[in-house]
């Protein structure tokens, strides 16, 4: 029995299987040429897809873009392991999760694929807004997760600020990586962690949490 059978889903269809087929070439095109310089019709003739049937598939590139990020955003959020996390309680998976967005992908292609995007962003409003929508869903799963750490009204505008500063160490860790491919990761991964450790337990531990600046320690 097939294992799309045996979990009650159906096949993929022909349409599907195309569209994940424009993707994924769309992905290494990108990846190889940058998103400026990549059009429809070579993404036709690497992908053996005639450009006509592309445009029924997705309107624009920019289409395909918010295809792919958001394949890879719902990948990289892990929502569903989150909220499960909440659901329990479980307040040790939930800083697994918070940890997961100083760790960058072991693949480096998806980092030069993000960096290709933010870039685009810059001069393409269509992808800024594409951009845009990723950041505030990653910005208010963060803000989830970090509520259930240190709850409280009093604290939400001090989780804000955790929650910007998780997602700029997140982002510049996908450029680090990019710059220096040969270098260890792992201490500084272990450090920044560490930091959103302490700063979610100075978060609990002070009477006003609005008065905690960057750098505060416990003890």
């Amino acid at each position: 029995m097939k294992q799309d059978e045996k979990c009650g889903a159906e096949p993929p269809s022909r349409a599907d299987l195309r569209r994940r087929k424009l993707i994924e070439t769309a992905r290494k095109l990108f990846v190889e040429n940058g998103f400026h310089a990549t059009g429809i019709a070579q993404i036709a003739r690497e992908s053996g897809i005639a450009v006509g049937q592309i445009y029924r598939d997705f309107s624009s590139k920019e289409e395909i873009v918010a295809a792919l990020v958001e394949e890879d955003c719902r990948h990289f959020m892990a929502a569903e392991a989150l909220d499960a996390a909440i659901r329990d309680g479980d307040r040790e998976r939930v800083f697994a999760w918070l940890h997961h967005f100083v760790e960058p992908d072991d693949d480096p292609s998806g980092g030069r694929l993000f960096a290709e995007i933010v870039a685009e962003s810059s001069r393409n409003e269509r992808v800024a807004a594409i951009f845009a929508s990723i950041h505030d869903r990653l910005r208010a799963n963060l803000l989830v997760a970090l509520t259930l750490l240190a709850p409280g009204e009093a604290r939400a505008e001090r989780r804000a600020v955790v929650a910007d500063g998780i997602m700029t160490v997140s982002l510049g860790m996908l450029h680090h990586q990019l710059m220096r491919p040969d270098m260890d990761l792992a201490p500084l991964i272990l450090a920044l962690r560490n930091i959103i450790d302490e700063q979610i337990a100075a978060l609990n531990a002070a009477e006003d949490p609005a008065a905690i600046v960057p750098g505060d320690r416990i003890g």
